[in-house]
């Protein structure tokens, strides 16, 4: 496992060197792992302060259910202001919003005059202004870096979310947290505006192509997928593993922490899900790797039987047999987050792939909630061990919604010619 992680880690160094990324994809990358890292430290930090201040754990799953609404309600529109406007210009004023935001969080919460409610509205805020600094993002990378070279660029920007944020921002926050209860706030307000001196440094101009700046129309994202049936096809994959991902944490989360199940400790049920981001984090530095060796369409394939393994993981019972396959089956489940990725930026064209990345946010993140709430509603009547087998049967199941090679190709080729 760890020759794996350090595998991975040295992939995602050689492609930042890489001739063809480039320094203006650099600073857009780590503006990025800047912002993500603080994203995470940031609610992390929130739901520490809320269950240690107010001694309330359902507050602090309400802030986890606040950072995630965003998608739902925020994404689309925030891909039409991406796309009629400078991207990088997004970013750089999106993340120092967020930097106030956090700042004025610390602040307050330093002299002792916080509410639950001031909490609360700061990471809705805080989430809403994520959906336009991941909109720009993506957005830009095609502008950045050569079509050929999508997956490496892809896999770089998303380890920024499956390492930065997943993996480090929650240790980073439960030791600020150890020191001053209010150090989380200031820090990830620290790291978002160090993140757009990322972008500002760069001296050569964005070579964003500006959207068109006629009517806005919010149906304009849900045309160009619905005319497009690899990106139908992507979507479906995305929001049936999004509920069966949103089964299996739920699932996992009692069968792990109860005396009939795993019985873990929280520091084993902690780092446990902390590898899952490890492992996501090296497979999205490893997928264009994957690909080359496997090809694009078997490597799609591979993502279902990854997600698949990841949720039967738990079955094995030994934390020391979950601990690889956990990371295994992420690493290879997270290369369809980068695949996603390369295909909604070749199926668009720019003024649109903020637009359709947040239709694709919006229904794929919208699934996870029905998920949680499946296996909310069964979990008194069937066992935490079939729930995990039926999201396992579920992923799998969409290895038939994967495209085909001839389908890739045919609607490369026609978003060219447009």
């Amino acid at each position: 496992m760890t020759t794996l992680i350090v595998a991975g880690q040295s992939q995602c160094m050689a492609i930042s060197n890489r001739g063809g990324l480039g320094p203006r994809f650099r600073g857009l990358w780590c503006s990025t792992a800047l912002s993500d890292t603080g994203n995470g430290i940031f609610l992390v930090g929130a739901t520490l302060f809320a269950i240690r201040t107010w001694e309330s754990p359902a507050l602090a799953g309400l802030l986890f259910t606040l950072a995630t609404i965003p998608w739902l309600v925020a994404a689309i529109p925030a891909g039409i202001v991406v796309d009629r406007m400078e991207a990088h210009r997004v970013i750089q004023v999106a993340n120092l919003a967020r930097a106030a935001t956090m700042l004025a969080v610390g602040v307050v919460s330093a002299t002792g005059h916080i509410s639950a409610v001031v909490l609360a509205v700061a990471v809705f805020a805080s989430g809403v202004l994520q959906t336009f600094v991941d909109g720009a993002a993506e957005a830009l990378v095609p502008e950045l870096v050569a079509r050929e070279r999508l997956s490496d660029a892809n896999g770089a920007l998303s380890v920024s979310t499956r390492v930065f944020c997943q993996f480090l921002g929650p240790p980073i926050a439960g030791l600020a947290y150890a020191l001053w209860p209010s150090a989380a706030a200031p820090l990830s307000s620290t790291l978002c505006g160090l993140s757009t001196l990322c972008i500002a440094a760069v001296r050569q101009p964005w070579p964003h192509r500006r959207g068109a700046r006629g009517k806005i129309d919010i149906r304009s994202g849900l045309r160009v997928v619905g005319r497009n049936r690899t990106l139908k096809a992507a979507i479906a994959i995305s929001g049936l593993t999004s509920i069966a991902n949103g089964s299996y944490l739920t699932a996992f989360a009692v069968y792990a922490n109860s005396g009939t199940g795993l019985g873990l400790t929280p520091a084993a049920y902690g780092v446990l899900t902390g590898l899952v981001g490890a492992g996501a984090g090296v497979g999205a530095c490893l997928t264009s790797r994957a690909e080359r060796l496997f090809g694009e369409v078997a490597t799609m394939r591979l993502t279902r039987l990854g997600w698949a393994l990841l949720f039967l993981s738990p079955l094995l019972r030994s934390p020391w047999l979950i601990a690889p396959v956990m990371v295994v089956g992420s690493a290879f489940g997270a290369m369809w987050a980068v695949q996603a990725m390369n295909l909604r930026q070749r199926a668009t064209s720019p003024g649109q792939r903020a637009q359709v990345l947040g239709v694709f946010r919006a229904l794929a993140y919208g699934a996870t909630p029905l998920g949680s709430l499946t296996a909310t509603t069964f979990q008194n009547t069937v066992s935490s061990q079939l729930l995990l087998c039926a999201a396992a049967a579920l992923t799998a199941a969409t290895v038939a919604l994967v495209p085909s090679s001839e389908s890739l190709r045919s609607e490369t080729h026609r978003t060219d010619l447009t």
